[in-house]
């Protein structure tokens, strides 16, 4: 009955353009207020901040006194809650979630280690602190590190592989959101990586506990598997199934695919663009590359038993180097020596591309 359920609603989520209405009609026993009338609604007064946004809301037990139930909606409520983030990080304009970014990453972005902990020779002190010794405002990312050890006569290639691989350096689009998610108030604060996972728990705990036939049972599985297929569509870079659950992850893996595709699309576009094309050639080629770097994630996607390498050590990065557009895979571009499997991969990324 319940892979059922999961063919239904994937046939019902996949017809639905927009987050929103992917939210609008779940079926819930109690109407989905809006975050910010919630609070108003259980008595919070007119000094409650009012954030705009949709709230969603899980069906509970009305019997209390049952362990069993205590545990469910403990997954419900941690559910909502962080569900509550993601869609109000949205609504501000937020990356609303960073699966690969921990805690680590977030210290390593916004807390300036002592001077005297690094010698003035090595990169991370270069991207902490400025040649005469006076702190930066904020660390060097990877791009920035990258541009100075090229004025100090190294290839692009060692260069970029020297300040992904020899310093904490982030990349640019990382470390900005880091940066604002510690700045960002918490109702609304994205989920980084730990956080990522524990609302996946909690998903997989309201879908896995509602084993029954009840209203509530039934409907907290649409439910889940309606809020995992909306995740998949607020992931802009490929990310495996994160559910162990086979209706959650399938639901997941089908929108995530789906957008990505609607990425690629969306890039082809531009790059046809005439606007593009009048705005000059590093437009057209930056479009060509968000293209290309979309389709990169489709090619893993789409075989994510094939490049078990990939996704915990390298990324691949493309950049027009010498008016052409080239592939980098940990730091190296194609034709350098590496390992044939680096070298299969290169070969795999560009018969993608």
């Amino acid at each position: 009955m319940q892979e059922q359920e999961a063919v239904l609603a994937r046939s019902a989520v996949i017809s639905l353009p927009t987050i929103d209405a992917m939210l609008g009609n779940l079926p819930t026993a109690h109407r989905a207020l809006p975050i910010g009338h919630r609070g108003a609604a259980f008595g919070m007064g007119r000094s409650a901040k009012i954030v705009r946004g949709r709230r969603l809301r899980f069906v509970y037990f009305a019997v209390l006194d049952d362990d069993r139930h205590d545990t469910y909606h403990q997954h419900l409520v941690t559910a909502e809650v962080l569900l509550g983030r993601v869609l109000t990080a949205r609504s501000a304009g937020l990356r609303p979630m960073a699966p690969s970014l921990d805690y680590a990453a977030e210290a390593r972005a916004t807390v300036r280690p002592p001077r005297a902990l690094f010698h003035a020779a090595t990169l991370e002190y270069r991207r902490w602190y400025h040649q005469d010794g006076s702190a930066r405002a904020e660390p060097l990312t990877q791009e920035a590190l990258t541009t100075q050890l090229l004025a100090d006569g190294l290839s692009i290639e060692d260069a970029r592989h020297r300040a992904a691989h020899r310093s904490h350096a982030l990349p640019a689009a990382d470390q900005a959101w880091l940066i604002d998610r510690r700045k960002t108030h918490l109702d609304k604060r994205p989920l980084n990586q730990s956080e990522f996972q524990t609302l996946i728990e909690a998903i997989e705990g309201a879908y896995q506990g509602a084993t029954g036939t009840s209203h509530a049972e039934r409907a907290n599985r649409q439910i889940a598997l309606r809020v995992a297929a909306m995740l998949g569509s607020l992931l802009d870079e490929f990310v495996a199934s994160p559910f162990k659950v086979a209706a959650l992850g399938h639901a997941f893996s089908e929108i995530h695919l789906a957008h990505l595709r609607r990425t690629i699309e969306s890039s082809r576009q531009a790059e046809s663009a005439t606007g593009a094309l009048l705005a000059g050639p590093k437009a057209w080629f930056a479009a060509k590359a968000a293209r290309m770097r979309a389709e990169h994630q489709i090619g893993l996607a789409m075989s994510p038993g094939a490049f078990p390498a990939m996704h915990l050590k390298a990324y691949p990065v493309v950049a027009v180097v010498g008016g052409k557009l080239r592939t980098f895979v940990g730091g190296f571009s194609r034709g350098r020596g590496r390992s044939r499997a680096e070298d299969s991969v290169s070969a795999a990324f560009a018969a993608i591309g």
